[in-house]
């Protein structure tokens, strides 16, 4: 017995000799090394970026051969900022308790990545040294997403899910597997904040999701007086508000490269939905013969930006149809509208304008323009671009691609965006991050890192409509359950309405 007590003790040190050695005596240092003037190629491309002082490990795969590979991460050549790991594979998994160590305590200043690749030969090659910045400002911590299948018109199941950007965890806050796999989306939040959202139910279980100040409700927005619930949303900043577009939605299929898919509206209009009153109120101003649609408010919610395109006369003239930019003043107090101002002309840019949205601080709005249509996900055309509010003076971004580029939304700071990107493979969605800086430039953005660099080489869901938010959305599925099963409280339409001056939703309705 004391003989095998005696082995087991002496096999558990062995244990943790290898561990040690694993941790320690591991870090192979080349000496002699041969300098390779280009950067070594890693995927994901995490070279030249800023990156937040929060974000999860930027864990990459090198695309270069080699029998044996060193990873020398640093700031300033200090010993203690400083991880080292020697691998004989191409993945590169970045230990997480000491990575967010570095960058925590280095807000400001240049991470550095030194990659050393020992070719067929047994000589070492050093590659130039990888370059980003650690920003001084962090991104929100979370972003919630809808994961849909690449082809969603055989689309059975879907789900609004959550990522901690901060780490690798990501969690299901609804999936549509217990209310008949109907189709769910839309979802938005107020100020950043998960605990105030919304996200529409459609078919058997239809409504309008609310949850704020931990109480949950299912709406019926649809009234006698519009064309149909609320589609598009835009909360408030005083979260008793939301703006929603009402859209007769058509989605056309089809053959051919880069047009299987157009989404568009027959007609659209907007209208304001005011939580504790339940009602649903508009404004000849904007429900018109025109198409308004894509709402969004500025920050100290005095106006409201939006899209806005010219009557639908045919349905053959789907695909060219352009979006102007467009803003209204409004009072959600007094239920004052102003009159219409024209931000962006599609007569002045020749494309036309989607998605606006303002950053916190009102500085900035960014939004989308393609060549026509405003669902600009399926247009490869779609780029990104950043209007200055104060001088009404736009430009590209630099951050663009060949493919599709959408739904932005951006963190409470100010300080970064998330966007949607086909840019990888032109057919799946991907989230990326982009840092702006306090002139308003956004630098050169990244992929969403996964714990696994390959992970995205197989994984084939599309990322749907990013959020950021301050923190995990925490109400249980149970409760979500349940309060979809319920039937939706109906709104009311505002009596104080002239209903006969409208001439967008009520003619459709009335005819």
């Amino acid at each position: 017995m004391r003989l095998f007590y005696k082995s087991i003790s002496n096999a558990f040190l062995g244990v943790i000799f290898i561990v040690l050695c694993l941790q320690n005596c591991g870090k192979v240092v080349p000496g002699d090394y041969t300098e390779i003037d280009r950067l070594p190629n890693i995927d994901p491309d995490y070279t030249g970026i800023v990156i937040p002082p929060n974000i999860a490990p930027l864990n990459f795969k090198i695309n270069e051969e080699g029998t044996e590979f060193y990873i020398d991460i640093h700031v300033n050549n200090k010993d203690s900022d400083r991880i080292r790991l020697n691998a004989n594979k191409k993945i590169v998994m970045i230990p997480i308790k000491k990575w967010k160590e570095i960058l925590s305590e280095n807000r400001g200043e240049e991470l550095n990545i030194s990659i050393y690749i020992k070719d067929h030969n047994n000589r070492w090659n050093k590659f130039r040294t990888i370059e980003n910045k650690i920003a001084k400002e962090e991104i929100d911590s979370h972003v919630a997403y809808r994961l849909i299948n690449l082809g969603y018109v055989l689309w059975r199941e879907m789900g609004i899910y959550q990522r901690n950007i901060e780490n690798f965890d990501e969690s299901a806050i609804f999936t549509n597997r217990p209310v008949g796999q109907n189709c769910m989306n839309c979802h938005s939040f107020s100020n950043n904040n998960p605990e105030t959202m919304m996200f529409h139910m459609r078919d058997k279980y239809g409504g309008t999701m609310l949850l704020k100040n931990g109480q949950l409700n299912k709406v019926n927005t649809g009234t006698e007086y519009t064309m149909s619930a609320g589609v598009y949303p835009a909360w408030h900043p005083d979260g008793n508000h939301i703006a929603f577009s009402v859209n007769k939605v058509v989605q056309s299929f089809h053959a051919g490269k880069d047009k299987s898919i157009f989404v568009w509206d027959l007609a659209s209009d907007l209208v304001v939905y005011d939580i504790q009153k339940n009602t649903v109120t508009t404004s000849p101003k904007v429900s018109t013969k025109r198409m308004e649609n894509l709402p969004n408010w500025s920050p100290d919610g005095k106006y409201l930006y939006f899209c806005s395109g010219p009557e639908r006369v045919s349905k053959k003239e789907y695909n060219l149809s352009k979006y102007d930019l467009m803003r209204i003043g409004y009072d959600v107090e007094t239920n004052r509208w102003d009159d219409v101002e024209t931000i962006l002309s599609s007569r002045e840019t020749g494309k036309s304008v989607s998605f606006p949205r303002t950053s916190p601080d009102g500085k900035y709005l960014l939004f989308c323009m393609s060549d026509c249509g405003y669902f600009s996900i399926h247009y490869p055309s779609s780029d990104l671009y950043m209007l200055e509010l104060k001088t009404k003076k736009y430009r590209k971004l630099d951050i663009n691609s060949e493919h599709s580029e959408s739904f932005h939304s951006w963190s409470s700071n100010s300080r970064w965006f998330v966007f949607a990107s086909k840019r990888r493979d032109g057919l799946c969605s991907r989230l990326y991050f982009s840092y702006v800086d306090t002139l308003g430039n956004a630098h050169k953005s990244f992929l969403m890192p996964q714990k696994n660099p390959e992970f995205y080489e197989t994984y084939i869901m599309n990322y749907n409509v990013p959020e950021l938010i301050n923190g995990p959305v925490k109400v249980s599925h149970w409760n979500l359950i349940r309060a979809a099963h319920k039937a939706a409280v109906q709104a009311k339409f505002d009596s104080t309405v002239n209903i006969d001056a409208l001439s967008g939703a009520t003619k459709m309705v009335k005819q």
